[in-house]
């Protein structure tokens, strides 16, 4: 009878250590977004969406709690306190991400005088992510990123080159969901990237 309560004990044990490790872990997950004139940025909700569809993330974003936890660091930039501050939160990693810039860009390409010209229209979204890894106070990763996405291309048979061709412009509507193209290109990106410094955790 002894012998089966410890065969017991052990299974339970066994049972509950698979438990615990399979368990989604804690990310914790900061971005400051770009102002647009055109719309609301989404990266954030993207970001929550994409992490939360992987197994082994659990995502939370303690600066969407109206001050229930401890305010984020005011130096986007400084180690030692964003290390503080995820490990006062809980977690076991945490994604800052930091836009600096989201703008539509009108650029010239290749072209002939008198001839023909080429312009186009492009998105970009610049700034940088810090990945950290919280239990081991470790920064895994500190990055720039620099994404662009085409929106629109005109190519001008015309003597005189025009900038300000109307086919090369976006209605709000189209502004909107452009930007919201764009912001997925990034967050695609930004998944793919932080993967290889979650995985093996």
């Amino acid at each position: 009878m002894r012998l089966i309560v410890i065969i017991f004990a052990f299974f339970l044990v066994m049972a509950m250590a698979g438990l615990v490790q399979g368990a989604p872990y804690h990310m914790l997950l900061d971005v400051k977004e770009a102002e647009l004139a055109w719309t609301d940025s989404r990266l954030t909700d993207k970001l929550v969406t994409e992490l939360s569809r992987q197994a082994s993330f659990s995502v939370l974003c303690p600066s969407r709690n109206n001050g229930a936890d401890p305010p984020f660091p005011s130096v986007r930039t400084d180690t030692d306190s964003l290390l503080n501050w995820g490990a006062e939160i809980g977690g076991r990693h945490l994604l800052v991400v930091t836009v600096d810039r989201e703008v539509l860009e009108r650029r010239k390409g290749f072209s002939l005088p008198l001839i023909f010209h080429k312009y186009e229209t492009v998105g970009v979204i610049e700034g940088e992510f810090r990945f950290f890894d919280l239990p081991k106070g470790r920064l895994l990763a500190a990055e720039p990123f620099s994404v662009e996405l085409e929106a629109t291309r005109q190519i001008q048979a015309e003597f005189d080159d025009n900038r300000n061709d109307p086919n090369l412009h976006l209605s709000a509507p189209e502004k909107s969901a452009f930007f919201g193209k764009l912001e997925d290109k990034l967050t695609e990106w930004l998944i793919h990237r932080i993967g290889k410094f979650s995985r093996g955790r």
